[in-house]
């Protein structure tokens, strides 16, 4: 019995230090290392990780946007200025080579004169008219004759009143004037709905090249001022 409680004695003395020991040493075991991780301050930075990628993706998807925006104004600035380059060209090719590139802004506005004065001045001194018009790009005003027309072209002749000579306007067909004469019925139409788009007797003014004096005044690479029918696409049937 005495030796029993000697054990006895024994256990608690070594439980109590081997206590004592553990709350010594509690800053180095497990659970206090747990401790220590969840009082751990993650700086702001960190925090907010999440959101400033988000907020980068969204930054980075708005620009791609803008880029692809920016293409396409750069491909419509693209097309507009090959626009630009033709119609210079036509303008070119419209008032001849004797020109120089500095004086376009000038050939842009053409020299207005109705028929019957622009007959009128090449009935008198052909020489001298040819001076002043012959290879220069004038409006040409006044009504219509007549209509003829050709393969590729169509013609209007205008009347200058007193003279037997008419100013003859050479146009020349395509799918920006989508036009049929009917020379019968004195009409212009367009061919993409029949409509009429001018008449004989209709004043009209006619923008062009003048080439001189013939049977008639001449003038070639004709435009009508004011109209334009371009030939309009139909749709093609559905299956």
């Amino acid at each position: 019995m005495k030796r029993l409680l000697l054990i006895f004695t024994a256990l608690v003395t070594v439980g109590t230090a081997f206590s004592q020991g553990e709350k010594k040493e509690s800053g180095s075991t497990l659970g206090g290392l747990f401790d220590r991780v969840k009082d751990l301050k993650v700086p702001d930075s960190v925090t907010n990780l999440p959101s400033q990628i988000t907020d980068l993706k969204e930054s980075y998807l708005e620009t791609a946007k803008s880029v692809e925006d920016l293409k396409i104004e750069v491909g419509k600035l693209r097309d507009e200025v090959a626009s630009l380059r033709a119609e210079n060209a036509e303008l070119s090719k419209a008032v001849g080579g004797k020109v120089k590139a500095d004086s376009l802004t000038d050939l842009m506005k053409p020299i207005e004169v109705s028929a019957s004065n622009l007959v009128a001045v090449y009935a008198e001194d052909r020489r001298s008219a040819d001076e002043q018009y012959t290879d220069k790009y004038l409006k040409v005003i006044g009504s219509i004759e007549k209509f003829e027309s050709g393969t590729q072209s169509i013609e209007i002749f205008l009347n200058a009143d007193g003279f037997d000579t008419q100013v003859r306007c050479t146009l020349k067909r395509d799918n920006s004037l989508f036009v049929e004469v009917l020379p019968a019925q004195g009409r212009l139409i367009s061919r993409n709905d029949r409509r009429t788009l001018l008449t004989v007797g209709q004043p009209v003014a006619i923008m062009g090249t003048c080439k001189g004096s013939r049977l008639n005044v001449e003038m070639i690479n004709a435009k009508i001022d004011g109209l334009e029918e371009k030939k309009i696409e139909k749709p093609e049937p559905k299956n």
